[in-house]
C-alpha cells in the first residue's frame, strides 16, 4: 500500500474504510485517505487505495464541489461530452488533460475554472 502525505501538515494520512471510527462519509463511499489533525481527507478510486486526488481541507473541499457544478453544467445539458468537457477544461487552463481534474485542484484553480466556465457562455 502507497503512503498518502498531507499537504497542509506533510504528515501520513490514514487509510479508512466504512466504519472505521472517523471515516469521514455517511455512508460506504470506499476507502478514504485522512489526515485527522487537518480533517483533510480524499476518496480513492473504487476498488483500490489510490487517492481520486489530493487531501482537501473544508474549504478546498467547499471549492472543489463548486467547480465541479460548474464543469458539470457543460455536460448535463448536453452542451458537450463529459470527456469534452474536460478537454475544454484542460485547454482554458493549460494544463495536459492528464493534469487535468478538480480533485487535484486548489481553493484558487477552483475559483479559476469557475470564472472560465462563467465567460465561456459570454
Amino acid at each position: 500500500m502507497s503512503r498518502v502525505a498531507c499537504p497542509y501538515c506533510l504528515e501520513p494520512a490514514t487509510l479508512l474504510r466504512w466504519q472505521a471510527p472517523g471515516y469521514p462519509y455517511p455512508a460506504d463511499w470506499g476507502p478514504a485517505w485522512k489526515c485527522t489533525p487537518c480533517d483533510a481527507y480524499i476518496r480513492c478510486y473504487a476498488g483500490t487505495t489510490r487517492p481520486l486526488g489530493s487531501l482537501a481541507d473544508a474549504e478546498t473541499r467547499e471549492w472543489r464541489g463548486r467547480a465541479h457544478a460548474a464543469l458539470d453544467a457543460l455536460w448535463r445539458d448536453g452542451a458537450m461530452s463529459r470527456s469534452a468537457a474536460y478537454r475544454w477544461m484542460a485547454e482554458a487552463m493549460g494544463l495536459t488533460e492528464a493534469e487535468a481534474h478538480i480533485g487535484r485542484m486548489d481553493p484558487d484553480a477552483c475559483r479559476r475554472l469557475i470564472d472560465l466556465v462563467d465567460r465561456r457562455g459570454d
